[in-house]
């Protein structure tokens, strides 16, 4: 971070404080403004709703005494009244438009009205629930005030609003019971409640107006209308009792002074209102310019400061920044700036000064220093490269016995300590190789061998995976000719259950023969016993008949009539019984074959279920052998895989044996060149026997004895052939 960085953010804390409390300050001051404004606003759209419900009341009252006097009286007020309402409602604000909404039904209320199809008590439900949906809206944005003062005349107010609109009330009951109506009880409870609801309203209004407006008084034009007394004598009359003698006309009138006065205060608290929400919102007017203005100047004020500063400080450090770049390239005749100043930045270029002088004074002494150490590293250098170049023609008797100077005989301890551990290391590799060269041989001879063996194993398995796979194949066949006659055998299964469920309901249709039959001969017994009894009756007939004489004739002839159909019924009704007894039999025969047939055929399900079963033991013991077969054969070919990739890795090691035998060879030939005193480099070489061409896995044959390039680790970490 940068000195310029730094002392921009030691000014910029500040202010940004102070930014941040102005800003604090304003914005509670651009909050006040609103909540002012917002204030005034609602209180105009309040005093304009207020006006509407004033000429609602008024219209509502009216509607009363024309209704009373069944349209012979205030039909022109009435009228006159609507137009006012109708002027009031455009002189809404768009803003408070939607409190309108309540109005949707006047026009149908005032043609109801107009049409004397309401009675007073209706009418006054209808235009006192909208009046009172109006004051709702009037209420909740009076009641809702920031400012103290306006948040106590407003509660004043609204109380004011409900008092008046519980005089206009009592106004339309008044108009109806001073009318046709007569005080019924619910004209009498609607004209009490209203008043007693007024008079604690108005006390309410007159607390909360007590302190803002003392002068003001409430109940002013009560008393001059007259109406205390007549409101008495209604209450003293009681209900359905013989009203005062006065008219709804003149009762209205009264009652309209009353509420016009009412009308008259709310207009001077709304007035007294406005002015108190335009004086606040001139005072936060005011407190927000004076505020924006001593938070622009005063940051005004910091930026200056701050801007000279920063410019002050930025000059001083460039200055002495340019300074130490000519010491730092070394350049040391100049005179530093603001020697002569009493700042901290004076006291740097002091100190600068002196660095100054005795880095110029300590050049002069580096450049002999210098010279001397060129010397001595020219012959040190020389001597390295003649006892390197000796090295480098493998010779490792080459130590360095002459002294460096004392700063360069670490260099020649180092050098030393290489060739030694270099002639080490050699001897060492010389010695190995001896034993490399004889254990290559081992390898190779025994690389053959493995090769020869696991090429036999490779064709054992090959053959074995073959004759696993036909026997797999033939299980699988097996298997599956299982699970065809399991499905045979539940189908036949199936078909025995289905015939077994037909011969069931077979004995069950023969039994229900059975009883038929066994009902039919009942029945022909009935037959019997009727044709018996008739023919009797018809044999007392005759016997009748023949005492009446001639007049009994034809009697006679008719009950000899009687007897024979009674006698032939009879005669039908034995055959039609034996042949019943018959079929009867024939049915218990057919009832005890088909039960038989039943037995049989439930015999065979029980087989044929039993005879499923064993094939679907045979069906999963085949499907089971032929999974495990499967399995074998999976492994027994990952095995002869297997294998043959080691039969191809031993061949692989083979001829890597054979190159580890000949490279062993060269090593010994190379290290032979080396030059160690009191060393035999001298190895013991035998001649590879010719090793004869092996047959390779893949049918060929593969030289052993050919030298094939493998990988090697390189000293840095790759990978070279080597």
């Amino acid at each position: 971070m940068t000195l310029r960085s730094q002392i921009l953010s030691l000014i910029l804390i500040p202010f940004l404080a102070l930014a941040g409390i102005g800003g604090f300050k304003a914005l509670a001051d651009w909050k006040r403004f609103q909540d002012a404004q917002v204030a005034q606003t609602k209180t105009q759209e309040s005093v304009a709703l207020m006006r509407v419900v004033h000429y609602l009341q008024v219209e509502r009252g009216l509607s009363a005494v024309f209704l009373s006097s069944g349209g012979k009286s205030a039909a022109v007020d009435l009228e006159s009244t609507r137009t006012k309402v109708d002027a009031a409602i455009q002189s809404v604000p768009g803003e408070t438009g939607g409190a309108l909404q309540h109005l949707d039904q006047l026009t149908t209320l005032r043609n109801a009205v107009s049409a004397l199809e309401l009675k007073p008590g209706q009418m006054g439900a209808k235009y006192s629930s909208t009046i009172a949906d109006i004051l709702l809206v009037v209420s909740n944005q009076l009641i809702h005030q920031k400012n103290a003062e306006l948040l106590q005349l407003s509660s004043g107010l609204v109380n004011l609003a409900y008092a008046k609109e519980a005089a206009g009330q009592q106004r339309a009951a008044g108009a109806a019971g001073f009318g046709k109506e007569r005080f019924n009880l619910n004209l009498y409870r609607w004209f009490a409640r209203t008043g007693a609801i007024e008079t604690q309203l108005l006390d309410i209004a007159g607390m909360a107006f007590s302190q803002m407006l003392p002068d003001l008084e409430i109940r002013k034009g009560l008393e001059t209308t007259g109406l205390p007394s007549i409101r008495k004598q209604v209450l003293d009359a009681g209900p359905s009792a013989p009203a005062p003698d006065y008219d709804s006309r003149d009762w209205f009138d009264r009652a309209t002074r009353w509420v016009s006065s009412l009308h008259e205060v709310e207009t001077t608290v709304a007035d007294t209102m406005i002015v108190i929400a335009a004086e606040e919102a001139q005072s936060a007017r005011q407190g927000l310019v004076v505020t924006l203005a001593a938070v622009a100047l005063s940051l005004l004020a910091s930026g200056l400061i701050g801007l000279r500063l920063i410019t002050a400080f930025t000059k001083q450090f460039g200055a002495l920044q340019a300074d130490l770049n000519r010491l730092s390239r070394k350049e040391f005749d100049f005179e530093p700036a603001y020697l002569e100043a009493k700042t901290e930045v004076g006291k740097l270029s002091r100190a600068m000064e002196k660095t100054r002088a005795a880095l110029a004074e300590a050049e002069d002494k580096l450049h002999a220093i210098e010279a001397n150490r060129i010397a001595d590293r020219g012959a040190v250098v020389g001597k390295l490269d003649e006892h390197l170049a000796r090295l480098s023609q493998r010779d490792l008797e080459c130590s360095i016995n002459e002294a460096f100077p004392e700063e360069y005989e670490e260099l020649r301890s180092s050098f030393n300590g290489t060739v030694a551990t270099l002639k080490e290391t050699i001897e060492q590799v010389i010695t190995a190789s001896s034993s490399i060269h004889n254990g290559a041989t081992e390898i190779s001879t025994a690389s053959d061998d493995l090769s020869n063996r696991t090429e036999s194993q490779a064709a054992t398995l090959e053959e074995t995976a073959a004759a696993l796979e036909q026997l797999t194949a033939s299980v699988k066949s097996a298997a599956e000719g299982a699970r065809n006659v399991e499905q045979t055998m539940a189908e036949a299964r199936q078909e025995a259950e289905v015939s077994g469920d037909v011969v069931k309901s077979a004995v069950t249709a023969m039994n229900e023969i059975e009883k038929s039959s066994n009902q039919i001969a009942q029945i022909i017994s009935v037959i019997d016993d009727i044709a018996f009894q008739t023919n009797l009756l018809a044999l007392n007939a005759g016997v009748e008949a023949a005492r009446a004489g001639e007049a009994g004739k034809g009697f006679a002839v008719v009950a000899s009539e009687v007897r024979a159909l009674a006698q032939r019924s009879a005669d039908a009704a034995t055959e039609i019984k034996t042949l019943i007894s018959d079929s009867s039999k024939q049915v218990s025969q057919g009832v005890e074959l088909v039960g038989e047939t039943g037995e049989a055929l439930a015999s065979i399900v029980d087989r044929v279920n039993t005879i499923s079963e064993l094939v679907s033991n045979i069906a999963k013991g085949a499907s089971e052998q032929s999974t495990g077969l499967s399995e074998i054969n999976t492994g027994v070919s990952q095995l002869d895989q297997v294998t043959q990739q080691n039969a191809a890795m031993v061949e692989e090691a083979t001829a890597a044996g054979h190159l580890l035998h000949s490279d062993a060879g060269k090593l010994a030939d190379l290290m032979a060149q080396f030059n160690i005193a009191g060393a035999s480099v001298a190895v013991a070489r035998s001649v590879r026997p010719e090793t004869p061409s092996t047959p390779s896995a893949h049918g060929g044959e593969l030289d052993i004895g050919a030298v094939v390039p493998l990988p090697v680790k390189a000293a840095n970490g790759g990978w070279a052939d080597f």
